[in-house]
């Protein structure tokens, strides 16, 4: 635990703003961008908030590979910014760093999620950290501002499955999302006929062909000649880091029990998606004494 007196102004406070956060619904851990505290020997440091997994996530600060010494002990606090403006769940600790070493403390996922109101101001979630250095007497605290975007968005589309009585095991029907990432990421949603126990089935295939991580909730839904949506399949924090299959529907089932699903032997599908993508934005925007 920190000895110093949490009224003591920090040597160094680091304020990061995390837009677009959601529920950290990112496909990797979210970094923040790299900032240098002259004050603390002229080391450079990160932050990042880890999904660890369902139940927990991790809140670190990192070591960069920096210029400064091998090992430098020092006094850290890490807290949220609420919507009235006050700082809450604050970690104190004291920790040596060697180059590229880190720090973490672990949070449950399901209480940082149920605070989350409280936490994320217009989907925004402001992460603060305040340092001081063991042994030194720093003549001027300094201070500074970053922030990060990430890529997250909505998106409904319509598609078609036409001659749907006719189809055939083997046949692929695909259907590509293109993120406005800007970077190429394209989500392709294959509907596959397959056989299985001499039964023909639907099964959605999801893959990101260019090799980028993308995250993402879905429902698929089947429209009747109203537009409203029957026999929805969903699937919840999915990652595009292999092919990713879902079982829709058995083709007899619709022909023989739900014809008035196929209009003139067309089946209409709503598709809608939300998807995360990681940051798009990551910069240092203001220091109080820039780092020379």
């Amino acid at each position: 635990m920190a000895t110093n007196d949490v009224d003591t102004p920090a040597d160094f406070t680091y304020l990061w703003a995390i837009e677009n956060f959601l529920a950290l619904f990112a496909p990797e851990s979210i970094k923040s961008p790299v900032f240098e505290v002259e004050s603390l020997r002229s080391t450079s440091w990160h932050l990042a908030i880890n999904e660890k997994d369902e139940k927990f996530l991790s809140v670190g600060i990192y070591r960069e590979q920096d210029s400064g010494p091998s090992i430098i002990e020092v006094d850290f606090q890490l807290s949220l910014l609420t919507s009235k403006g006050t700082f809450v769940k604050k970690e104190n600790h004291r920790s040596q760093f060697i180059k590229g070493g880190h720090f973490e403390i672990a949070e449950p996922t399901e209480y940082f999620k149920s605070e989350m109101n409280e936490y994320v101001m217009k989907d925004t979630l402001t992460l603060r950290c305040q340092m001081w250095v063991v042994g030194l007497d720093t003549p001027r605290p300094n201070l500074c501002f970053a922030g990060t975007r990430l890529g997250f968005e909505r998106r409904t589309f319509f598609c078609n499955l036409r001659n749907f009585s006719t189809l055939s095991p083997g046949q692929v029907l695909k259907y590509h999302v293109i993120t406005t990432a800007g970077d190429n990421r394209t989500l392709t949603i294959a509907f596959c006929v397959m056989e299985s126990g001499g039964k023909e089935e639907i099964i959605i295939k999801f893959s990101e062909e260019s090799n980028k991580l993308l995250r993402f909730n879905c429902e698929i839904s089947v429209l009747d000649a109203l537009g409203r949506k029957c026999m929805p399949k969903s699937g919840h924090n999915l990652i595009t880091s292999s092919d990713i299959y879902m079982y829709f529907l058995q083709k007899n089932e619709v022909i023989d029990k739900n014809p008035s699903l196929l209009l003139n032997d067309v089946m209409c599908l709503r598709c809608e998606l939300e998807i995360g993508y990681g940051a798009i934005w990551n910069d240092v925007e203001f220091y109080l004494y820039q780092p020379s």
